[in-house]
């Protein structure tokens, strides 16, 4: 992927002293927004995009809040057909801009799970859940089994 960079430069983490025994359900909403794109050059690296984004965790009802701010570098060969001004505005390609969104959307998502964590707030994922039909589980013996 042609993420040269990426860093959080600003973190607010929030959680409000609610009841929360009578809340039988709390919505969880989690977005960013890519505040500015500049063309930029680097003595190692070359041109590249410079990314500037927010990145925030919501709850319903207001249990708290989580927010970024951090920026990316996005790298390529080809980056004036990538990337180009357009009356005063970056335009990006389609495929940039999903690399972009996605180490964005990754990245913010995991450093949001152990902060919301630390909080004691929901975390932004749906975390996997198994279930298991008790009278449909078996399993080898260990002992039954010739390379233990």
């Amino acid at each position: 992927m042609p993420i040269a960079n990426y860093r959080i430069k600003k973190v607010i983490g929030e959680r409000k002293d609610l009841d929360t025994k009578e809340m039988t359900n709390v919505d969880v909403s989690s977005n960013f927004t890519i505040l500015s794109v500049d063309k930029k050059t680097d003595s190692d690296i070359g041109d590249y995009l410079h990314v500037n984004f927010h990145f925030a965790v919501t709850y319903k009802p207001d249990l708290g809040k989580v927010e970024m701010d951090g920026l990316l570098w996005y790298t390529d060969k080809n980056l004036d057909k990538i990337a180009w001004e357009k009356n005063g505005r970056m335009e990006i390609q389609a495929d940039a801009l999903k690399d972009i969104s996605s180490t964005i959307l990754r990245d913010t998502l995991l450093e949001a799970v152990d902060i919301t964590r630390k909080l004691k707030l929901p975390v932004p994922l749906a975390m996997p859940k198994v279930t298991v039909k008790p009278n449909e589980v078996s399993f080898p013996k260990a002992s039954a089994l010739k390379n233990n």
